[in-house]
């Protein structure tokens, strides 16, 4: 979490996590980067009381030498998994972690990997720490890196040049971060700053075309949340691969780091087209609500094209003819057991997108289109619930319920997410007047809820906040 200072309405971004951040005890990284950053040499300064052995990402061991204690200006070798990390008057440690052959044997792309020259890896897997360590313990990163080679994190900046500051309890799943030959840009949207790395490799698109791509995508997530979800973010941009756009991957817990990759062959009207992007910025405006993992993607998968549409990226038609062929695929099967335990790709990704699209569907119904399921999610994030903290699905919720003042989120959460729940999606389609047809979708602005349908679209002005 943030642990500088910073204006309010940033803090209200942030949540209290970094305000207990800031209270507890500080464990310091100083990390320089050596031989094009392949190899790290880390020194570490633990406080009394973190306990424990000492531990890393799982498999990084290998790839770890020279671990060293220093005991009255003394430096002796030590074993981290057979010995306590520090005793009361803490301790100092120094080692080296071989990050560029970890990339080359594990080819992990959630934890470490290799491409064009740049290595990305999640910091905890090289940044030793207790596995006991003291409730609220902080760390600090400083990392210095040779001409050419930059370093370029997800975590939220600390004091000072090239700082970083979060919760040691984050490291085991904190944002991504990289080293190597990086064209850096920052972009600003709403105040907030969007830090862009692209690594090196053959592209048909320009530097402009890329950073026009992550603008965009910040502008439609920023109008649909009324801010940016973060008051910094990176975007790390891989360029190769044989898709136009690949996969994307999002990051939080201490800050927020989204991974996408740009094929070689993509050309400027693939970006334009891109929902990738745009969905993978909608994660950082959601606490991480982990294990309910198909609320955090069905919100992204719903929100994405409602977000572009409002920003004038895409048309009604796209938008609804995409609901129309999308949200059958989050109907329940047979042998489903509702949301939280049915993991299949078509209930996570549309199972979530269907339970926000009957969410805001009865929230519009029951305000007499005064609130919508967007209101509840500016007032998560106003609430302080972005993916740099982890919130309860209960709290989500209720935060949610709060922002609307109607209990919608909650009751269809409990009556989807254990047991499946019937949906007649034919009968909500005539009732909004939306129906396929071979070259796309037809609107009946005569049925019951032509005006609803028409209002999911539209731009929202920010409402009126209700009292808590």
């Amino acid at each position: 979490m943030p642990l500088t200072a910073r204006l309010l309405a940033l803090v209200m971004v942030s949540g209290a996590a970094g305000a207990r951040a800031a209270e507890g005890p500080l464990f310091r990284y100083d990390v320089t980067a050596l031989e094009g950053a392949r190899v790290l040499s880390v020194e570490a300064r633990f406080p009394s009381g973190a306990l424990g052995s000492l531990d890393i990402t799982k498999g990084f061991f290998t790839y770890l030498d020279g671990l060293e204690r220093e005991r009255g200006g003394t430096w002796a070798e030590t074993r981290p998994l057979l010995e306590a990390a520090c005793p009361e008057a803490g301790c100092h440690l120094r080692y080296r972690l071989r990050l560029g052959d970890a990339a080359q044997h594990l080819r992990d792309r959630s934890r470490v990997f290799e491409l064009n020259g740049a290595l990305v890896a999640q910091p905890g897997s090289w940044l030793l720490r207790p596995s006991d360590p003291p409730a609220g313990a902080r760390f600090r990163l400083a990392v210095k890196t040779p001409p050419g080679i930059a370093f370029e994190t997800g975590i939220f900046p600390g004091t000072g040049e090239g700082v970083y500051e979060g919760l040691v309890s984050d490291l085991d799943d904190a944002p991504y971060s990289a080293f190597g030959p990086f064209d850096e840009a920052k972009i600003s949207v709403r105040g907030a700053t969007i830090q862009v790395a692209i690594t090196p490799g053959e592209k048909r698109v320009s530097r402009d075309d890329l950073l026009d791509w992550v603008r965009r995508a910040g502008e439609a997530v920023s109008g649909y949340f009324d801010r940016f979800p973060m008051p910094r973010a990176l975007v790390l941009v891989g360029i190769g691969g044989r898709r136009d756009i690949g996969g994307g991957t999002t990051m939080g817990n201490g800050g927020g780091s989204i991974m996408v990759f740009v094929g070689k062959a993509a050309q400027p009207e693939d970006l334009r087209d891109d929902w990738v992007l745009t969905h993978e910025m909608i994660h950082l405006a959601l606490p991480d609500l982990m294990p309910h993992h198909w609320l955090e993607e069905g919100i992204a998968t719903y929100v994405e094209p409602l977000a572009r549409a409002r920003a004038g990226f895409l048309t009604d038609e796209v938008v609804w003819r995409g609901l129309a062929q999308g949200l059958p695929n989050g109907l329940p099967g047979p042998g489903d057991r509702g949301l939280d335990r049915t993991h299949t790709w078509g209930r996570t990704y549309w199972g979530g997108a269907l339970f926000c699209f009957l969410a805001d569907l009865e929230i519009r119904k029951q305000t007499h289109g005064r609130r919508s399921l967007q209101d509840a999610l500016r007032g998560v994030l106003g609430g302080g619930g972005n993916l740099s903290i982890h919130w309860d699905v209960d709290r989500f919720l209720a935060e949610g319920d709060r922002a609307t003042g109607v209990p919608v989120l909650s009751e269809m959460y409990a009556r989807m997410a254990q047991k499946p729940a019937p949906v007649d999606l034919d009968g909500l389609w005539q009732e909004l007047g939306v129906s396929l047809t071979k070259g796309g979708v037809r609107f009946d602005d005569r049925a019951p809820l032509a005006a609803i349908r028409r209002s999911f679209t539209l731009p929202a002005e920010s409402p009126t906040p209700l009292t808590r």
